[in-house]
């Protein structure tokens, strides 16, 4: 909201003055409906003005029904306070969309710190400049031109997709998109209205659950350690459940693949549909035993939707697609047309280029290599905690995963990460905190810097828990 000053050589009474300010600014739609507004004294002592001056203003506002006043509660704009303005008024808040999220702790919080020039993004979900292929439009001009006269379709670079998918798919399964965000988003149109209930398992990148909050989709946690009830279900009338592969990560493969089967199971049970995020670098595979994801364990029951993107083409370029069983697609296809969502042919050309090229496949090699030294140097630096942290999975290329004993505080933990500026996927364990480092989301050094700062705020609130227990 804009910053209030008085005209003290204007006609209009000081009280005046604030009395129409206020009326103005709920007209506009910057002040809403229950927001708490200054005591008499704050307000008298930032305008200057003797504190009558305040209490005769907020008297007409609060007779013309504009604010209300409880005691222990402040004063704040009333509820009814945009149906009592004067009809010619043009109420912004009235026409806003009440379906945004726009106050989500979650989001505005990481929000204030994402502009600071040192923060680092581990939850970014795209692969780091230094990785790509090509770093500018200059290098990607090698791949404008191709030999056939034909332009390529969504098909042919559905079928290149579904080549370099470790997953038996099919290109009649899937949908091509122009980002993970637009997969998403037409995802969310085709089965959810506003205000409908999801399932979301934890831990998830929260970043791609945004458009789920924009467009008005309540949502219910649950994770192992609170598992999605029968009684949940029925009482919030789940509409979908949302999973993500990348992020369902256990110590024991096996144990793992048995809780999807279980989960499946219930979903099948209740007639409820699963939409599997799943953003997990494409350029290398683990060399552990294969995770399956919940769309390949349930191709047969055919309950699952998946949606993916790949990065590392060149900064600010992804291309997104969407698996489903082809009835499902059909109309999945529909929708996209319906909201021009289409991926331009000039992006399908250059992917189905890239895709298919020498180059890439020398440049996975490269990417490989470059994880390889990325990971060395942070389990290196990470080693300073070895008393107090596990390391898990050690075949994966992709990430590090880890719990940190004794459990920490885990909003603690998220909101002094925030405070050293570093975004960070958490997950509350029993006795731990799980955490995941990507080796790919950020450049090298941010990727060091970032892993540094971990460590010394693991290290504080460690001490400072002991502290408190002795």
């Amino acid at each position: 909201m804009a910053r209030f000053t008085l005209n003290l050589e204007s006609n209009k009474p000081l009280y005046k003055q604030i009395v129409d300010y206020y009326e103005n600014s709920i007209i506009n739609g910057s002040l809403q409906t229950g927001t708490l507004l200054p005591t008499e004294r704050d307000l008298a002592l930032k305008l200057g003005v003797n504190r009558s001056t305040v209490t005769t203003a907020y008297a007409e506002l609060r007779a013309n029904g504009l604010i209300t006043s409880k005691q222990g509660s402040g004063t704040r704009v009333s509820d009814d306070a945009t149906d009592l303005l004067p009809d010619h008024s043009i109420t912004w808040s009235k026409l806003r969309n009440h379906h945004l999220a726009e106050n989500s702790s979650i989001f505005s919080k990481v929000t204030n710190y994402m502009n600071e020039p040192s923060f680092i993004n581990f939850l970014s979900g795209s692969v780091a400049p230094d990785l790509c292929l090509a770093r500018t439009a200059h290098d990607l001009i090698p791949f404008t031109t191709r030999t056939e006269s034909y332009p390529p379709t969504t098909k042919h670079v559905a079928h290149s997709i579904c080549h370099l998918l470790d997953e038996e798919v099919t290109p009649d399964n899937m949908v091509i998109t122009s980002s993970l965000e637009h997969a998403l988003l037409i995802a969310v149109k085709c089965f959810l209205n506003p205000g409908d209930t999801i399932a979301v398992e934890e831990p998830v990148n929260y970043s791609n659950l945004n458009i789920l909050h924009a467009s008005g989709i309540k949502i219910n946690w649950f994770s192992t350690e609170r598992p999605l009830t029968n009684q949940l279900v029925l009482k919030e009338n789940i509409q979908l459940v949302i999973t993500s592969s990348l992020y369902d990560h256990s110590i024991y493969t096996s144990s793992t693949i048995q809780k999807r089967k279980k989960l499946l199971s219930h979903c099948e049970k209740w007639k409820i549909p699963i939409l599997e995020i799943n953003d997990t670098p494409f350029f290398t595979q683990s060399s552990s035993e294969k995770l399956l994801s919940y769309y390949e364990l349930a191709q047969d029951r055919k309950i699952v939707l998946q949606v993916g993107h790949i990065t590392g083409i060149s900064p600010g370029i992804s291309i997104g697609w969407i698996l489903g069983p082809e009835n499902v697609m059909e109309r999945v296809l529909d929708l996209q047309v319906q909201l021009s969502l289409s991926p331009p042919p000039i992006l399908l050309e250059l992917v189905e280029n890239i895709l298919n090229s020498n180059e890439m496949n020398a440049h996975f090699g490269k990417v490989s290599n470059e994880l390889t030294m990325r990971k060395h140097e942070v389990l290196h630096k990470l080693n300073t905690l070895q008393d107090h942290i596990t390391i898990l999975d050690k075949e994966d290329p992709t990430a590090i995963w880890f719990d940190f004993t004794p459990a920490l505080n885990q909003q603690e933990v998220f909101d002094a990460l925030l405070e050293a500026n570093v975004l960070l996927l958490l997950y509350r364990q029993e006795h731990a905190v799980r955490m995941k480092i990507p080796l790919s989301y950020v450049r090298r050094e941010d990727l060091l810097e970032g892993t540094s700062r971990l460590i010394a705020v693991l290290n504080r609130l460690h001490i400072m828990q002991f502290a408190e227990t002795y």
